[in-house]
Formats: structure tokens, C-alpha cells, sequence
């Protein structure tokens, strides 16, 4: 009983729809939202590639052949590649960045174990991500929206790249993708 109201509403909606179509022709346009936003997001990452340093252009190359082929795995890992080295050069270009992210680091995890000394750029890949991604909120790299934006992204990453078993949807890759080059690589997040 139930499912035969169900669809004698469906075909009133549908030809509610139809009607619609051929009154107003060609002149409404009518998409399809589950394809306008998986495209949006490979022309977003198209469009970074074309403005990225030789540094990590090839990350997001790999990460647009990935995306197109529904690699959503690998494309994450390479979108966080890019931006790992994005970050990393954001520091060491910026005037005494290097220093202030020593501080930092010492003052936060200096005391630690796992307590690393940087020195130079090269340094930065010795620390875990996510004590970088704390070092660098504390020497004003970024703001703490920044920050929880890319310790949760960090999250997806690392269960892409271990062996859980986790796979990533198509909608949940385009907002790793967007949200981090919207406002990570294009620099909106950052104030260095």
C-alpha cells in the first residue's frame, strides 16, 4: 500500500516536471549538483596546478590524474603532499620563519622525547605532522581555524594512507581538495 503511494507521488513529481521542461524550454537550465561539484573541484585543482611552484606541482598533477581516474585515496595523499610542502615553504621563506618555528617547537615539545632541534627547512620533514602543525600555529603561521582545518583533514589523510581499509567517497574528496586549496595553498588561512 505504502510503496504504491510513494509512487504515485513520485509521477506526480515527475510530471510536475515534465510540464515545467517543455513551458519553459531551454531557457531554465537545470544541472545535475551531483556532477557540478566533483568538476568544480578538478577545475579547482586544475587551477592550483597552473599557479603551484615547481615544488609541488608534480603532488597536484599526480593528484588530478588520480581524481579523474577515482583514485580518491591517492589523490588526497598527493592534495596533502602539496600542501605539507607548501606549509614547509611558507617557513623556511619567510624572514626568520625558521626561528620562530624553533621557539615554537622548543617551547611546546622541547621537554619531549620526541623533541626535534630545526635548524633548516630540511628539518621540518623530522617532525610528526601534526607537532608541525601545533609548532606552526604557535609561531603565528597560521590561526587556529587553520590549524583544526588541517588536523582534521590530517585525519582523512592518515586513514587514506595506512592500511585500514578506509575508502574515501568522490564528495568527500572534493572538500578535502577545495577546503585546502581554498584556503591553504591559495594562502587565505595563512599570515605568512
Amino acid at each position: 500500500m505504502a510503496v504504491d503511494a510513494n509512487l504515485e507521488q513520485l509521477e506526480q513529481l515527475l510530471g510536475g516536471l515534465r510540464q515545467l521542461q517543455s513551458e519553459y524550454g531551454g531557457r531554465v537550465k537545470v544541472a545535475d549538483a551531483d556532477q557540478e561539484s566533483p568538476a568544480a573541484a578538478l577545475d579547482s585543482l586544475e587551477e592550483a596546478v597552473k599557479t603551484a611552484p615547481a615544488a609541488y606541482r608534480p603532488y597536484l598533477e599526480e593528484a588530478v590524474g588520480c581524481y579523474r581516474n577515482g583514485i580518491y585515496r591517492a589523490a588526497i595523499l598527493m592534495v596533502w603532499a602539496a600542501v605539507i610542502q607548501h606549509l614547509y615553504q611558507t617557513v623556511g621563506g619567510h624572514r626568520g620563519g625558521l626561528n620562530k618555528l624553533e621557539k615554537a617547537n622548543k617551547a611546546r615539545f622541547g621537554s619531549m622525547k620526541k623533541y626535534r632541534q630545526v635548524k633548516k627547512q630540511d628539518d621540518l620533514s623530522y617532525l610528526g605532522e601534526k607537532d608541525f602543525l601545533w609548532a606552526a600555529e604557535d609561531a603565528g603561521v597560521f590561526n587556529r581555524n587553520a590549524r583544526k582545518l588541517l588536523l582534521e583533514r590530517l585525519d582523512l589523510r592518515n586513514l587514506c594512507g595506512h592500511p585500514t581499509g578506509y575508502q574515501p567517497g568522490r564528495e568527500e574528496t572534493v572538500v578535502f581538495i577545495e577546503s585546502l586549496i581554498l584556503n591553504v595553498l591559495s594562502g587565505t588561512l595563512l599570515n605568512w
